[in-house]
Order: C-alpha cells, then sequence, then structure tokens
C-alpha cells in the first residue's frame, strides 16, 4: 500500500457512516436533535474538505483538523465508551448547533478560496529549486533549529529582542524532520524512510519531550515523520506498520500517562527526571496507579469543571476534543456574557512588532477566560494554560455574529495568505509545516491562533523557506559534503500572462 494525502472522501461512504452512526447515538440515548445537527455536520464537512481539495489546499488541511479535533474525535470516543454524546454538557444543542453553523460558513470560505487563488504567485513557488538536496537542507534546518534553541539558553529572551523574535518563528525543527524524512525516502529510492539525520533529531525531541514531560514534544517527530512519508508517497512494508501500531500503543499507553505524571517531576534536575522516567517506563503499574489516582482526584475536586466523559478516558484521549471546555464557555456567554471585538483587536495589537509598540500586552487568553467563568482555577493561578477553540471564542465575541461573519472574514485572511507564502502545497514540500502546525493551533488556540499565524506564522515561514532554499542546503552540504547547485538569481514569479507567453 502507498500512502497517499487524501484529496477527496467519498460522500456516498461518508453518508453511509453518517446514517450508522445516528442509529447507535439513538441507541445509547442521544437526544435526536442532537444527532440529527451532527450528521449535518459530518456531511458539511465532507463537503468543505472535498470543494477545498482535500490536502492538496491549506483550507482543506484547516477543515480536517478543526473538525476532527473538535468534534468528531470526541463524539466518536463518547459512543466508543458506550456514552450518549451529549451527556455531561451544560447547553448540548447550542454547541452543537454553533459548530454546525460554523461548517456551514467555512464551506462558503473554501469555496471562495478555490475561486481567488492566490498559489500561482505564491512567494514559495517562486523561491523554490528543481533540484532541492532534502536531506542537506534538513541538516541545515536542525542546525539552525539547535542554534535559536541554546541562543534561546546562552542570552534569554529581552522583550523585542533578536532571540526573542526568532524563538516565536522557530519552526525549524518540525520543518527539518519533514524534509529529513522526505530527503531519506528520496535519496534510498523508497528503501528506507530515516537517515542519521532525522534519527538525531527523533533523539533531541524525544530528549526534550522526557525532560519536560510534554506529549506535543514527545509526539511531533512520529507527526513529521508520517507527513513527510505521506507527502513522499511511501510505500508501507510490514516493518511500517509494525512500528505505526508500536507507536500508536506507546502513545495511547505511556507518553499520555507520563505526560499526565509532571507533577512528579516538580523540584527535579534533568538528570533525576530521566530517572524518574526510567522507573516509571519498568513500573507500568505504578505509572498506571498515579494516573487514575490523579484522575480520581480531578473527577473528586470542588472547582465546577465536570468531565464529559462518566469515566476518565486518559490526557490523550480526553485532549483530542475541545467539546468540554466549549461547552463552558457557550454555556457562559449564553447567559448574556459577551466580550465583543477587543480580543480580536488585542490580537492583531500585538503583530505589531516590539520595538515600535513597546508596551504591548496580552490580556485576553484561555486563562483569562478561565477566570472569568470560574473554570476550575485558582484564584492565583495565572500561569496554567487552558484551551478552547477558535469557534467558542468568537461565539464568545459576537454571538451569533462571531459565527457567521468574524471567524469567515479571518479564515478568508488566514487562507489567502498562507496560499501566497506557501504556493502550491503538491509541489514545494513547506507546506506540509503548516498541516503539522495546524495541527495543533486549529483546535485549540482561540482567535488568536488564527490572527498570529497570519502575522507570525506567515513570516516565519517566509523565513524557513529562504532558510531551506538558500542557506540550508549549504549548511548541511558543509557536513554532508554533497554539492549544491548554485540557486536562480531572482525569485521566479509565475502568473498566467507567463504561463501564456511559454505556452
Amino acid at each position: 500500500m502507498r500512502l497517499s494525502l487524501p484529496t477527496r472522501v467519498s460522500l456516498p461512504k461518508a453518508f453511509v457512516f453518517a446514517s450508522v452512526f445516528f442509529c447507535v447515538q439513538q441507541f445509547e440515548h442521544t437526544g435526536l436533535f442532537f444527532s440529527m445537527l451532527y450528521f449535518a455536520f459530518v456531511i458539511l464537512t465532507v463537503v468543505a474538505f472535498n470543494i477545498a481539495e482535500g490536502f492538496n489546499r491549506i483550507a482543506g488541511a484547516y477543515i480536517f483538523w478543526y473538525s476532527t479535533l473538535i468534534v468528531i474525535v470526541g463524539v466518536t470516543w463518547k459512543a466508543v465508551a458506550g456514552e450518549a454524546a451529549d451527556s455531561n454538557l451544560a447547553t448540548p444543542l447550542l454547541d452543537m448547533s454553533v459548530y454546525t453553523a460554523s461548517m456551514v460558513m467555512l464551506l462558503l470560505v473554501a469555496m471562495l478560496n478555490r475561486k481567488v487563488d492566490f498559489r500561482s504567485m505564491g512567494v514559495g513557488g517562486g523561491l523554490s529549486t528543481g533540484d532541492l538536496n532534502y536531506t542537506g537542507a534538513a541538516l541545515g534546518c536542525l542546525i539552525v533549529w539547535y542554534g535559536i534553541i541554546y541562543a534561546d539558553i546562552l542570552f534569554g529572551q529581552a522583550p523585542g529582542g533578536i532571540v526573542s523574535a526568532l524563538v516565536q518563528v522557530n519552526v525549524f525543527g518540525p520543518l527539518g524532520l519533514i524534509l529529513g524524512t522526505i530527503g531519506a525516502i528520496k535519496d534510498s529510492g523508497g528503501r528506507r524512510s530515516t537517515n542519521w539525520v532525522t534519527i538525531i533529531a527523533f533523539g533531541y525531541f524525544g530528549y526534550l519531550g522526557v525532560a519536560s514531560f510534554s506529549k506535543q514534544q514527545m509526539l511531533t517527530p512520529l507527526v513529521c515523520w508520517v507527513v513527510g512519508a505521506f507527502y513522499s508517497r511511501l510505500k508501507l512494508r510490514p516493518v511500517h506498520i509494525v512500528a505505526l501500531v508500536a507507536m500508536a500503543v506507546v502513545s495511547f499507553t505511556f507518553v499520555s500517562r507520563l505526560s499526565a505524571s509532571r507533577d512528579l517531576a516538580e523540584g527535579l534536575d534533568y538528570p533525576q527526571r530521566f530517572r524518574l522516567v526510567a522507573y516509571l517506563a519498568t513500573h507500568p503499574s505504578v505509572l498506571k496507579a498515579h494516573v487514575e489516582l490523579h484522575d480520581d482526584e480531578l473527577m473528586d475536586n470542588d472547582n465546577g469543571v465536570p468531565g464529559w466523559y462518566d469515566k476518565p478516558q486518559g490526557s490523550l484521549i480526553e485532549r483530542l476534543s475541545m467539546f468540554p471546555p466549549d461547552d463552558a464557555m457557550f454555556s457562559y456567554t449564553e447567559r448574556g456574557h459577551y466580550e465583543g471585538l477587543a480580543p480580536v483587536e488585542d490580537y492583531f495589537m500585538n503583530l505589531i512588532p516590539h520595538f515600535i509598540n513597546p508596551d504591548k500586552r496580552t490580556t485576553f487568553s484561555g486563562n483569562y477566560y478561565a477566570h472569568e467563568m470560574g473554570y476550575g482555577l485558582g484564584a492565583d493561578d495565572y500561569t496554567t494554560g487552558i484551551s478552547f477553540s477558535p469557534v467558542a471564542e468568537a461565539y464568545h465575541c459576537e454571538g451569533w455574529g462571531g459565527v457567521f461573519w468574524l471567524l469567515p472574514v479571518l479564515w478568508t485572511i488566514l487562507f489567502s495568505s498562507v496560499d501566497f507564502v506557501v504556493g502550491d502545497m503538491i509541489k514545494h514540500p513547506w507546506g506540509m509545516m503548516v498541516v503539522v502546525w495546524f495541527g495543533h493551533i486549529v483546535p485549540e488556540q482561540l482567535l488568536s491562533g488564527m490572527v498570529t499565524f497570519i502575522g507570525f506564522g506567515n513570516f516565519g515561514m517566509l523565513l524557513a523557506i529562504i532558510m531551506v532554499t538558500r542557506i540550508a542546503p549549504i549548511l548541511g552540504a558543509l557536513f554532508t559534503g554533497k554539492t549544491i547547485s548554485p540557486p536562480s538569481r531572482r525569485v521566479r514569479r509565475v502568473g498566467p500572462m507567463l504561463v501564456q507567453r511559454q505556452a
């Protein structure tokens, strides 16, 4: 079997799946109108994904992450757990109504994005070279990534300083992993999917993830490998299937539990943390018992935050859906607590460089909203990150207006700007970095995730593209010893007039 990123989903098959799932929900006593709205959400998602051309376009990748990680995974797992999907929610019909309405608007934006296509004018396409040494470019990206990390350690982040700016746009590690995977597959003719560059990167990512007890750091290498393999249309062999199954088992049975046990590492230095991890890895029953005790404490606490599932399902499963926190925000907003456009204005103002606006500061965040709603934080806790989806904040800002005009405006700007910077995702691999990035920011970083990507994200991708095509291959060549072809002297811009002349 050869891997390939999907560009469309069969609508008849999706209709059959949604119909069967509707019956399952009714058997589990889910409310009729909730099931009808979820049915509509699934069908609208498939139509929108197909119109957006699937993973051929940035909009299609966004729709995939938005639908699956905000709604579909969580609702599906509720059915697997044998629970009614609308149980343990304050406003289930409002939740599902807002989600379904937002997908209608996302479908319309996808149609507009398909008509107004900036990919042919993309800066990334103009900077590209046809003979890119992917392995050398990957090594160069990783060198830059390491350099920024250690510059932060050595010099710190002064507000408005160069190191602070580089840290904000440091996408070079994951991008290096993607390019390295592509390079390994290309250089070996599909016989290998890893090389010494990616193995070193995997090891360092694992080191950072284990040291910080971070699921994101530990799972990012796997995601990057999968994305690179899909881009290269890797032919799966039994060893790949076994490795993927093993990684999935480790992710659910060890990584998620380790991340939920970071309280055990408080006050420990790095050597002590690694000894702790080694102990927990060799004593899985101890790790499992600690996580279960932690879950029981959360169930018994008095912070007013109910669980969506009747029993804890593990931190990884529960993190793959935004239904519970969004439900709290929808319920709070519906009682007349609207924020207005102040958060959006605040996010755009923070795109202004610090040296121009030295007094800028971020007021609105998940932590801010959690305090505002009384959502399970201590009165003095202003550091814990709390996630809400962009549609929840849009509704909190402008009610239904946030769904019907605010979100579409931001989506249109986001898709158009990324298309212009990245270019054609089929031809240029750096678009895969946006796919990975979207997997994190789309479901859980409020509207600020979109606004920040419109500004800093696009700027970071532009720097990354310049680095990949102009500087990273040179850095990589210094270590690999392979020669590189000099880049073209000017940026090539392929537009309709040029295509006509060539014809």
